[in-house]
């Protein structure tokens, strides 16, 4: 008997922490690029087997990654979140449609201009649901609040060898 419990016990805990971890996490970082202009630096970590969708979705598709920065405080967006990459555009065959998706990991950057140093903050709620292409998580928002450095020239420096 206590040997089934303790294997009940261990398929239970192992179904909760592959439920518990997403297959996206998401990294934000904040730099100023002039005294008064910076960029929002935001990467999606994605799991190897796992793809996250794009920004357009059809009727009838899965959630749309979105970004929504609207309770930050102190800044004025500047155009729209760019990716580091084109996403892939194939059909889904968990949607029976042609969508699009990131399947290694991606950064997503936004311009912005500081209008109120005092008090102000980045806090960007990312939407977005992943799939696998046997099963997908149930569409998701995580909240990433992060501080405005103050602008720092030498951090500019194109001269630099990354490492």
């Amino acid at each position: 008997m206590k040997k089934a419990l303790i294997l009940l016990f261990a398929v239970f805990a192992v179904a909760f922490a592959s439920v518990a971890q997403s297959p996206v996490r998401w990294r934000a970082s904040v730099k100023m690029t002039s005294p008064t202009e910076g960029e929002i630096t935001i990467k999606a970590l994605i799991s190897e087997g796992w793809h996250l969708y794009g920004f357009e979705m059809p009727d009838g598709g899965p959630k749309p990654t979105r970004f929504d920065f609207s309770d930050s405080v102190g800044i004025r967006l500047d155009g729209d979140v760019k990716p580091s990459e084109a996403p892939i555009v194939q059909m889904d065959p968990l949607f029976g449609k042609n969508l699009s998706w990131w399947d290694r990991n991606v950064t997503f950057t936004q311009q912005f201009t500081l209008k109120e140093r005092k008090e102000a903050r980045v806090r960007v709620a990312i939407s977005f649901m992943s799939c696998n292409g046997g099963t997908c998580t149930p569409p998701k928002t995580e909240t990433i609040t992060t501080t405005i450095p103050e602008y720092n020239p030498s951090e500019l420096n194109t001269n630099k060898k990354p490492r």
